[in-house]
């Protein structure tokens, strides 16, 4: 994996945001600041279509400050037309307020229409509706086996929708549908995972590739957060990470870090991160004795923090983490690999 952009690097070496790139004549990444800690960072896109109009990909994390950087940018890359008129579209490729947080004050001062993945608008409807039931949030950590001294700590983040949820979706898209940005061919890859309705989006003719969050070159994308889903979130990575192997050649515009070529190395290794977790899990599954629960098997597991560590909303994660791998294994997913 090497980084295609001597900009960025440069400012990450030097802890600075990474200044407006300009990826080719007509495609250009602006790094807009989020909250956590975790991530100092996402990128947004800006795409100058052939037409004189501009399509933003992943606008960022809603603020004032953020938005100004947004115009800041547009006036840049189409300097003849005022502020964010010049948007005539807006892709998401995942539902994070991270990523398109931004994206109703866009689709406010512009006009332009927001276009995500069918599954994510789903998702967001029920994220705008969904509220706590506590009965329900102890059963599960019960069924888990959580200590019950443990329970009140974990039932206020079991099924919390993130702050900040965009929810005005106007147009689905689809496995394989071709963006309307005039003189780009942009086509949607359903890349379920991180979330389920998870986008890429690649320009053959660029030789470029979107990845949102399927793919980072700095940190392994966590699985399964969406909301609940009907498949196991490992095994859509695991399919998902492969039907990206014929684009492996193709320079990768990142949700977060830098952008850079040696996709299909990365996303080898990326699958191989979730699929040692889940080797873990079966060690501990195979040991002799009664079946144990998805508490007892976290707490065999190796974390970053430790297990002693792990509070609140990470041990949650940890524990979700855990179901989805045991589930993952007793499906037979190791063997399928």
């Amino acid at each position: 994996m090497d980084s295609t952009s001597t900009q960025q690097m440069d400012a990450i070496g030097r802890g600075e945001l990474p200044p407006l790139d300009r990826v080719r004549d007509d495609v250009w990444s602006l790094a807009q600041p989020m909250p956590g800690g975790h991530l100092a960072y996402s990128f947004t896109y800006i795409l100058m279509a052939e037409d004189g109009g501009v399509h933003v990909v992943d606008p960022g994390w809603d603020s004032d400050e953020n938005w100004e950087r947004l115009l800041a940018a547009l006036a840049v890359v189409a300097p003849e037309f005022r502020a964010a008129a010049a948007v005539s579209g807006i892709t998401g490729t995942h539902l994070h307020p991270d990523h398109v947080g931004m994206a109703a004050r866009l689709r406010r001062a512009s006009g332009a229409q927001l276009s995500m993945h069918a599954v994510e608008r789903a998702a967001l409807a029920r994220h705008s509706t969904r509220l706590l039931d506590l009965d329900e949030a102890l059963g599960r950590l019960e069924g888990w086996g959580v200590p019950e001294a443990r329970r009140a700590e974990l039932a206020q983040y079991v099924d919390r929708s993130p702050e900040g949820l965009v929810v005005a979706v106007d147009r689905d898209l689809q496995d394989g549908e071709q963006l309307p940005v005039p003189g780009f061919g942009l086509v949607a890859i359903s890349t379920p995972g991180h979330t389920a309705g998870h986008l890429c989006l690649r320009d053959d003719e660029r030789r470029l590739i979107l990845t949102g969050d399927h793919v980072l070159p700095t940190v392994f994308p966590g699985l399964g957060l969406g909301g609940p889903t009907s498949s196991n979130p490992l095994s859509d990575y695991v399919r998902s990470v492969a039907a990206l192997a014929p684009f492996g050649d193709y320079e990768v515009l990142p949700g977060h870090g830098f952008r850079f070529t040696g996709l299909a190395e990365r996303a080898t290794d990326c699958a191989e991160h979730h699929l040692t977790r889940a080797r873990q899990v079966d060690a501990v599954l195979g040991e002799p004795g009664p079946e144990r629960s998805v508490w007892e098997i976290a707490s065999r597991l190796t974390w970053t923090a430790g297990w002693e560590g792990l509070h609140g909303f990470q041990l949650l994660s940890a524990l979700n983490q855990t179901e989805m791998h045991r589930d993952f294994v007793r499906a037979g997913g190791l063997s399928d690999g």
